[in-house]
């Protein structure tokens, strides 16, 4: 059984970490991280991290106060 970890990102599920022979992988559910999808990292939280980055970079919440 593979283990895996879903990211949530105000409220909605954007990706699942999930662990494969060769690492963590993101599985991309939210179309913004198409690019990242089935990247290999280190650990689950690797991958969270990424997730929220590349979100926080490419696709900034624009006038919601944050």
């Amino acid at each position: 059984m593979r283990l895996s970890s879903p990211i949530i990102e105000d409220g909605s599920l954007i990706a699942v970490a999930a662990q494969g022979d060769a690492g963590w992988f993101l599985i991309a559910i939210d179309r913004r991280l198409e690019e990242l999808d089935r990247a290999i990292f280190d650990s689950s939280s690797a991958v969270e991290h990424a997730a929220r980055g590349y979100l926080r970079r490419n696709h900034p919440l624009v006038g919601i106060g944050r």
